[in-house]
């Protein structure tokens, strides 16, 4: 499900769903090392757009700044969401130029039209459409095989509900309007007919009357039983001799008959050739992508099945040349939309949905993922989702960044994939005083920048860190059109994910630019050690980011929670295993390597290790010892 959106107001809805977080205590935020900066504020217009789309709190002005060409140039970031409006404002180009969306795909199949049914046309051109209908052919289409793939769709099926409910009622206010005419016309033709004839009492009257009568009830019965099914699309797809091409045929949802015909539909082909979308009509403002497959036999329209991930991408790299306050974290990065809310199943993602969206990142050579979706689970770091994503960071080096989730503040409350992932940076929701007044519209804004209430905490329940960074969780970012606004206030971890994954796009800009290699290791290292913890403290943790033989066999961490556990001093062994790239090298890599490293704990009265430790290929182990001390509450990491 979209992984946090708490939807706030500017406009229509809502996006809600939880994912994973971390402890306070363990949270760090990617601010503006200028903390004061941020404390003492006054709105003007200029800090008050800012605040809508906050980027300050993560360093992104001052760094820009310093280097206007690193604002994301030759990062490429996948989108695993509801799918992203290519029509909106602030995703047609990136800041130098190049096309925003490289592509966009429907991960989950929700969109397809079965095409496999061929027809030819006749002598008038015209064709006979798998709805039934007749349909005419453009002649200034290719189409040297002679061959027409037909199908068709109901159009409420690629719909949002929101969208479908607003069609609805615009459509029954027109047909309660021609259906009024129609009954104050049959009330009419009897009133007429009554008073012409006073006295029925011959037996054609009699059932001339009586159809009348019919008519008129049948007019108003079928008012209280109206059912709209929405309209059907039909779809023709044919192969022009280069690429296959797709149109529609969308007479159905036009009040003019002469709109929506199929032969002044400009054909379509794969999005990530030509980059070219479609709207339905006007009256819904929906913009869709063709993609065809299976020679022709598969026809995918793509639309979106929420406003989440045009939020999403918004805040990750928007681009407005006019409204430079408003742009994204990183408005030089390239995306590709990657839609695994299915449209079917009220935008929940699907295991087929995700995987299809993992070989599309990594056929893409994309540098990040941000997936701000999410739920709960009961076996973190576990299945073949995050066997793949495992796959994914450590063979093909993909930097993978995702929402931990909205079911703050209690401890372990954060999801799966964010928060409960090794492989994956997860991501708490971070408000700074700015973000509350301005966007927010707080009278009396925090005097300093602390975590949102609903921000999932860790550790795991098997003892990892949980969440990694913190990053600003709210902005007012661009929405597809046919919410019929531009932008809206949405709030969540989904909303912090895309920041962090803007900010990470950012050093990989540097860095390719720099010629430094890009590893999601290094990257996500930098990340952490260079993050500012959070004003706010929580109690009874002591996570260790490396394998242990703790409470439970394969745990990731040491969790301490109950008070048996905490008021006696116990021993762990802790496993250190290093990481290598799959094509690691044996006599380049593994057996040179050697890394003295030095422990440290943020309070030694509390855990004990040893000062140094020399660490190998295959690994090292040492002690760590807890101490309990009586009547406090502990609160610390081991790194």
């Amino acid at each position: 499900m979209p992984c946090s959106s708490i939807t706030s107001t500017t406009g229509t809805d809502n996006t809600t769903t939880t994912n994973n977080n971390n402890n306070n205590n363990e949270k760090k935020t990617t601010k503006n090392n200028d903390a004061s900066s941020l404390l003492d504020f006054k709105l003007n217009e200029s800090t008050f757009l800012a605040s809508l789309m906050p980027k300050k709190e993560i360093g992104v002005n001052r760094f820009l700044d310093a280097n206007p060409n690193y604002d994301g140039r030759g990062a490429l970031i996948a989108i695993f969401d509801s799918g992203v409006d290519p029509a909106v404002d602030g995703l047609q180009v990136t800041s130098d130029g190049k096309p925003k969306i490289l592509d966009v795909i429907d991960c989950t199949g929700s969109g397809d039209i079965d095409t496999s049914k061929v027809v030819k046309a006749d002598a008038d051109g015209c064709i006979s459409g798998a709805s039934g209908a007749s349909l005419v052919i453009n002649t200034s289409w290719k189409n040297p095989s002679g061959e027409w793939h037909v199908g068709y769709k109901l159009v409420y099926e690629l719909f949002t509900d929101d969208l479908t409910s607003r069609l609805k009622k615009e459509r029954k206010k027109k047909w309660d309007e021609k259906n009024q005419e129609e009954i104050a016309r049959a009330v009419k033709q009897l009133d007429d007919f009554d008073k012409q004839h006073i006295k029925v009492e011959d037996g054609k009257l009699k059932r001339v009357r009586e159809d009348l009568q019919h008519r008129l009830d049948l007019l108003r019965k079928q008012s209280e039983s109206y059912d709209d099914k929405g309209p059907v699309v039909d779809a023709v797809v044919w192969h022009d001799g280069e690429v296959w091409r797709a149109a529609l045929d969308t007479q159905s949802l036009e009040d003019d008959p002469d709109c929506g015909l199929l032969a002044n539909f400009v054909p379509l082909t794969n999005y990530r050739i030509e980059r070219k979308f479609g709207v339905f009509s006007k009256l819904d403002a929906c913009t869709f992508v063709a993609n065809v497959y299976n020679n022709g036999n598969v026809l995918s329209v793509v639309t979106d099945c929420s406003p989440h991930a045009t939020h999403v991408a918004g805040i990750a790299a928007a681009f407005h040349p006019k409204e430079p306050l408003l742009n994204g974290v990183a408005p030089g990065a390239q995306l590709i939309s990657c839609k695994i809310g299915d449209s079917r199943l009220g935008s929940m993602e699907t295991g087929t949905g995700l995987i299809r969206a993992l070989i599309a990142a990594v056929e893409h050579k994309c540098d990040l993922i941000n997936m701000s979706y999410g739920e709960a689970t009961l076996l973190p770091d576990y299945g073949r989702f995050v066997d793949l994503v495992n796959e994914v960071v450590n063979k093909h080096r993909l930097i993978f960044v995702s929402s931990a989730g909205n079911s703050g503040p209690a401890l372990t409350t954060v999801g799966a994939p964010g928060g409960t992932s090794s492989s994956i940076i997860g991501v708490g929701a971070y408000v700074s005083p700015a973000m509350a007044a301005g966007a927010h519209c707080v009278v009396e804004p925090p005097s300093e920048g602390l975590e949102y209430t609903w921000s999932s905490r860790g550790p795991t329940a098997d003892g990892d860190l949980g969440v990694c960074i913190s990053a600003p969780g709210g902005a007012v970012a661009p929405v597809p059109n046919w919410t019929l606004q531009r932008r809206m206030l949405m709030n969540g971890t989904s909303m912090a994910s895309p920041s962090a994954c803007g900010g990470t796009a950012l050093l990989i800009s540097a860095m390719k630019a720099e010629g430094i290699p890009v590893s999601p290791y290094s990257v996500r290292k930098a990340l952490e050690n260079t993050s500012v913890p959070i004003a706010q403290n929580s109690a009874a943790i002591a996570p260790v980011q490396c394998g242990t033989e703790a409470v439970r066999p394969s745990s990731r961490g040491i969790y301490l929670r109950e008070p048996s556990a905490c008021r006696q001093t116990t021993e762990w062994t802790v496993q250190v295993n290093p990481k290598f790239h799959e094509d690691a090298s044996n006599f380049e890599d593994k057996i040179p390597f050697e890394e003295c490293i030095e422990l440290y704990t943020t309070e030694k009265t509390v855990v004990k290790t040893p000062d140094y430790l020399l660490l190998t290929h295959n690994g090292r182990t040492f002690k760590l010892v807890y101490v309990s001390l009586p009547f406090i509450f502990h609160a610390y990491i081991f790194s």
